[in-house]
């Protein structure tokens, strides 16, 4: 002890640390490094493709030269499918998991349209995987209706067409909505 209270203790020096070795990156470090960056941007843009085209396929005809072969003939039956004044009423209808798709037919003068082979396509917005293809049955003169078992609530695209015999008469293009449950 010293004369102003402090305590002297003996200092012990301790053993070094063993020397480590520098880093030093390899070739095959490198490698590695590369394999792994490069296969992980790989996997995740093969994950989003993948999921993109499940979703929207993107295509939207066959052949677009062959649909535009005939794009003409089908402007000429429109006029003509026009000039009659048809006019078609739809609704879409939710009944439980299901929902009812009705449509009115009616001439120029409001009268029914009866007695007509009708389809109907409804579409999706976003994917052709929702997509529903309907035959419409007559409930009384003018009147058509299709269920359909299960369907999401939203916007959908109506393609309505009606037939006598093998000639195309009406064909129509709207937007339908279906609430939620």
């Amino acid at each position: 002890m010293s004369c102003c209270g402090v305590i002297f203790m003996p200092y012990e020096n301790p053993a070094p640390a063993a020397p480590r070795r520098p880093f030093q990156l390899t070739g095959g470090m490198v490698a590695a490094m590369l394999i792994l960056f490069f296969g992980v941007i790989v996997s995740v843009n093969a994950t989003i493709l993948t999921m993109a085209l499940r979703t929207m396929p993107g295509v939207e005809t066959r052949s677009a030269y062959e649909a535009s072969q005939h794009f003409n003939e089908e402007i000429a039956r429109q006029y003509e499918r026009d000039a009659r004044g048809w006019s078609a009423a739809t609704t879409l209808a939710r009944q439980g998991e299901g929902a009812t798709l009705t449509v009115t037919l009616v001439d120029r003068s409001g009268g029914p349209l009866g007695g007509l082979a009708t389809s109907a396509h409804l579409r999706h917005p976003a994917t052709a995987a929702r997509d529903h293809d309907l035959r419409l049955s007559e409930s009384r003169p003018g009147r058509y209706e299709a269920r359909i078992e299960t369907i999401e609530a939203g916007s959908w695209i109506l393609e309505l067409q009606a037939k006598r015999g093998e000639e195309v008469v009406f064909v129509s293009r709207s937007r339908v909505s279906l609430r939620e449950r």
